[in-house]
């Protein structure tokens, strides 16, 4: 009788902090974290435009578990994610960035992941324009101090075309 009462008290502990470690942001949450989220990829796309790196990163979480792979398929760190831009935006006149489309998953711990579909449009500073129009980027989102910053991103592309 005591280890059938202990096991049933071990199992409704279990499945009370599974559920609360599974609990959702709320539909209400859920609507204002993506207008957020939303405003914070528009900062990172117009930095992206802007081609200047160190307001690029402003968007990023600087630490020790940030991971960024990049499309030439590179995983790079924080500062090293930043010298690769800087690098990249070196080789660059202008840089024009539109979205397509983009998604949201709600993970618990106010984790998102926010999927983006959209098109690059590059002019090198040789003249030389390049697009692509399959640019998909993964960003994992965590709130940190009120503000949504990216800890992982994923960038994808199928070569650009010209």
């Amino acid at each position: 009788m005591k280890t059938n009462y202990v096991t049933a008290m071990l199992f409704f502990s279990f499945f009370g902090f599974a559920t609360n470690l599974t609990a959702q942001i709320a539909a209400q949450e859920q609507e204002t974290a993506k207008k957020e989220i939303r405003e914070s990829a528009g900062k990172i796309f117009q930095n992206l435009e802007k081609m200047d790196a160190e307001a690029l990163f402003q968007s990023y979480s600087n630490s020790s578990d940030f991971m960024f792979f990049t499309t030439d398929g590179s995983m790079a760190g924080f500062q090293e994610a930043k010298n690769h831009h800087a690098a990249w935006f070196k080789s660059l006149y202008s840089l024009k960035v539109t979205t397509n489309k983009d998604n949201f998953r709600f993970l618990p711990g106010n984790i998102v992941i926010y999927g983006w579909i959209g098109k690059f449009e590059m002019t090198l500073g040789s003249g030389q324009q390049l697009k692509n129009d399959k640019f998909g980027i993964t960003f994992i989102f965590n709130n940190i101090n009120d503000q949504w910053k990216v800890i992982h991103q994923h960038s994808s592309a199928l070569p650009p075309t010209q």
